[in-house]
């Protein structure tokens, strides 16, 4: 799979990191240069994708993006109409259960593979179904067949031509394999239909982010932080942009909400202590790194920490601002 540089930057929205980003010199700007060792930052694709159980999962370079009608179109759809023995061969049923009961039974514990075999049956035998195709693309989704999921979310988005959700997880997924004109016209559509949707914006923002459009996925991240200020996930990516664009003060007020919000992400950390770093505050820098290590899920954080000299056990260094509300504070 072919990505570009920002698209292997980016976590996915049920956790896993797709790709650590790799260590060296890189370009921020005519006039900013990442030092060589500064691990850069990272995009996260903006919370939990939409299940049935939870709340939260093409155009040219420099043109102003607009709404697009109709949905991305499903590529490679399985066949339908009916189950084929090779798919419900292992499964079991009791008395009264229904393959889709089955699968979301398993959508909600958490067993992904379980839920997308016994969804995929559904969807086979009853393929104009909204929520059976949708809820299948999500579990695809959070077990790593991104492909799969892209087809099942893109057949979601041509039965319910107004769902926002199937539209912006779609966005997601897209983005995930490095389709991002693709994205970004999931995302148009999902603003289409609801101009006020924070993680549509959020979904716009990135991929143009991906596709080197700057200026456009800034703005496009504002947008999702007005529409709603307690998404961390799109204060967290517009700090990452505005890091990526050179203005490192910027950034900072947008990353210390991200991490007030949701201090367990340690890729928010880590971008926080990039842009301490990065505005000679180095011992703030240091308590960023050694959380992003404490709470996982930023292995670049902790070559970063070390570059500092710093050590995970090392409590020395008092946390300041890292923990205090910041000027985007909205409480």
């Amino acid at each position: 799979m072919s990505m570009s540089r920002t698209g292997r930057l980016i976590v996915s929205s049920c956790g896993a990191a797709i790709v650590v980003a790799a260590a060296g010199i890189v370009v921020i700007s005519a006039s900013h240069r990442r030092p060589a060792g500064e691990v850069p930052a990272r995009l996260a694709s903006g919370g939990a994708a939409e299940g049935s159980s939870s709340t939260g999962p093409g155009q040219g370079a420099g043109a102003t993006s607009s709404a697009v009608a109709g949905p991305v179109a499903p590529q490679g759809l399985a066949p339908t109409g009916g189950v084929p023995a090779s798919v419900t061969e292992s499964l079991v049923l009791q008395k009264g259960e229904t393959y889709y009961g089955k699968g979301e039974a398993y959508f909600r514990d958490g067993d992904f593979a379980s839920a997308s075999r016994y969804l995929q049956a559904e969807v086979d035998g009853h393929p104009d179904r909204f929520y059976p195709s949708y809820l299948l693309g999500i579990s695809l989704w959070k077990d790593g067949d991104l492909d799969g999921a892209i087809v099942s979310l893109s057949r979601a988005a041509t039965l319910d031509p107004k769902s926002v959700k199937a539209r912006v997880n779609l966005g997601r997924t897209l983005s995930d394999v490095g389709r991002f004109e693709d994205a970004l016209k999931a995302a148009d559509e999902a603003i289409a239909i609801d101009s006020g949707d924070s993680s549509a914006s959020n979904v716009r923002g990135r991929a143009l982010l991906n596709l080197g459009r700057k200026d456009e996925a800034i703005e496009a991240f504002r947008t999702a932080v007005d529409q709603d200020p307690s998404n961390a996930y799109a204060r967290n990516n517009l700090g990452y942009a505005l890091i990526e664009a050179g203005k490192f003060s910027d950034a900072v007020p947008f990353l210390e909400e991200a991490v007030r919000l949701k201090p367990g992400v340690g890729i928010f950390q880590n971008n926080l202590g990039m842009a301490y770093e990065r505005t000679a505050r180095k011992d703030q820098a240091i308590v960023a790194y050694r959380a992003a290590v404490k709470s996982g899920g930023s292995d670049a954080a902790e070559r970063n920490l070390s570059r500092l000299g710093g050590s995970v056990d090392d409590d020395s260094v008092e946390p300041t601002s890292a923990t205090e509300p910041s000027a985007t504070d909205q409480n």
